[in-house]
């Protein structure tokens, strides 16, 4: 097939998808699909091949409601029929509430010309109002409005298969149509996401649960009110769940922070070590008085930091006893070198590049591109190594323990022994290469494909010390949320010289995690400055 003609899919690709799904999760997840999910998959699979369709194109469209008059698909020759069939089968209902998303499925000159005591004054939203604060006929009898049914089991079945419930199945369109290529995996390594059943159900009640607070807070209703009893220490023993309930727990922490209730915010932050929680807490003990507790805090994140952001906090906080954060960031930026030059009309730092290049470097502004580009290279087997129980499904880009220390802790000689076999920089360049070459495309978080990475990072392996960089790939293998990002900002060398800046502009500041890398890159013999810039 020539390269530009276009991908098309079969007339039902969505029904293939689905599936796929279906068999995919009663294969892998057996041991957690109980009652509800065996009578979905009996009476789905019931169902004739329109009547699925129907059903599908109705639940991959946005809201639960839906104008019958208005749907149409080539593939489904009878939608009346197909719609008696979801009927009888329980799998959608026909005019039998009247709820406000089913009126807006309507303008508001079709709402007045089926409700005669509407007036045309009325805005739509006193309209929708006004029709669910009185009893009337959900519709007009010649209107069919489909509510559809059953979306708690597909939305545990697509969670199983996911593992979280912002799966698409617009994944799968994207991977045929070659949008995104994915690496291709063995699927008979690959590890179900959840244990059990009771660890699947808390991932989708703490989405649920947080789904409920966006409303509360949309409607400008008091939180506190709607959070009793809420059973964070069963959701917090589980993997795959303490994961979603200490992001929740972290948001609710900050949202009485913000209305002025410390106390409030203490408890919350209490149930979880997540970074920002420990910094949070000192702060908030310290505004309240309790001094030795928030010493004791900043000590534990000095003697085991959970990213540099807490060891930057933990160090500042003990040198002034809380008094001023951020001393060190300060302080390192206050002693770098400037140069100056005009103000620029774009990014300051593709000004200060265009300055050292009219100064005889060559350079580019790098930032995080080019290490993470050598790490996702540099690594490659072992990031979509399927030994290790991190994949899941075929979609999957990345493996799911990448974010967590554990990444590092299971892989840990795997690294060492690949970075000990590139023991001369033409070893290191030549693996790099044929990684590019043979993968080039294939969507990896780390490697942006883009026509200069190749080049500029050979140049970096040719001029930094290979000790150092292999150091710097390690240490961010460690953290890999944190330690994959902030890197300086230019890369710039010359015939016998490299250097690494990062820009500030007057106004700018440093963060903890630049600080960190700063720190590391130079301990690592790597030539590295912060760079002031003054504007003339």
């Amino acid at each position: 097939m020539p390269k530009n003609d276009p991908i098309i899919l079969p007339e039902k690709y969505y029904l293939d998808y689905f599936n796929y799904v279906l068999e995919f999760v009663e294969r892998q997840y057996d041991h957690i699909l109980d009652q509800p999910e065996h009578l979905f998959y009996q009476t789905f699979r019931d169902l004739s091949e329109p009547a699925q369709c129907l059903y599908l194109r109705f639940h991959n469209r946005r809201g639960d409601y839906f104008r019958l008059s208005k749907i149409s698909y080539a593939e489904i020759p009878d939608v009346h029929e197909a719609k008696e069939e979801l009927l009888h089968h329980g799998f959608i209902r026909v005019n039998e509430s009247a709820e406000v998303n089913q009126f807006r499925l309507f303008t508001k000159q079709e709402l007045i010309s089926i409700y005669d005591f509407l007036r045309p004054s009325q805005k739509k939203e006193e309209i929708l109002t006004e029709l669910t604060e009185v009893d009337v006929p959900v519709l007009h009898e010649s209107e069919e409005i489909a509510q559809v049914l059953k979306n708690e089991e597909v939305d545990f079945i697509k969670l199983l298969f996911f593992g979280h419930r912002g799966g698409r199945m617009t994944d799968f369109v994207v991977r045929d149509v070659g949008n995104v290529k994915i690496e291709k995996l063995d699927e008979t390594k690959f590890k179900p996401w959840f244990q059990s059943r009771e660890e699947a159900l808390s991932v989708m009640h703490i989405s649920q649960l947080r789904r409920m607070i966006y409303e509360i807070q949309e409607a400008g209703l008091p939180l506190e009110d709607y959070l009793e009893e809420m059973p964070w220490e069963t959701w917090l023993s589980y993997p795959r769940s303490a994961k979603s309930a200490e992001k929740l727990l972290l948001k609710i922490a900050y949202y009485f922070e913000q209305i002025q209730q410390p106390e409030q915010a203490l408890h919350y932050y209490s149930f979880t070590d997540k970074s920002p929680s420990k910094e949070r807490r000192a702060r908030l003990l310290d505004k309240l008085g309790q001094k030795e507790e928030a010493i004791s805090i900043a000590n534990q994140m000095a003697e085991n930091p959970a990213n540099a952001s807490e060891l930057t906090f933990a160090n500042d906080f003990l040198k002034r006893k809380g008094i001023r954060i951020n001393r060190s960031m300060t302080e390192r930026l206050k002693n770098a070198p400037q140069i100056s030059i005009s103000r620029p009309t774009g990014k300051v730092e593709d000004a200060v590049l265009d300055y050292f290049i009219e100064n005889g470097w060559d350079g580019m502004h790098s930032e995080n591109f080019l290490w993470r580009g050598l790490f996702g290279l540099a690594f490659w087997s072992i990031i979509f190594d399927e030994n290790h129980g991190s994949f899941h499904h075929p979609l999957q880009r990345q493996p799911s323990d990448l974010n967590d220390t554990v990444f590092f802790e299971s892989r840990q000689e795997l690294l060492n022994d690949q970075l000990n076999k590139l023991k001369t920089r033409k070893q290191f360049i030549n693996h790099i290469k044929s990684i590019h070459d043979e993968k080039y495309g294939i969507a990896n978080r780390f490697v942006y494909w883009h026509e200069s990475l190749l080049s500029t990072l050979e140049m970096m392996i040719e001029k930094l010390p290979l000790k150092g960089l292999k150091k710097v790939l390690l240490e961010m293998s460690k953290i890999m949320k944190e330690n994959s990002a902030g890197f300086p900002d230019l890369f710039l060398w010359q015939k016998d010289d490299y250097q690494f800046y990062e820009v500030k502009s007057p106004n700018d500041q440093l963060s903890a995690q630049q600080l960190f890398w700063l720190d590391f890159l130079s301990s690592s013999k790597i030539k590295v400055e912060v760079l002031r810039v003054n504007y003339v």
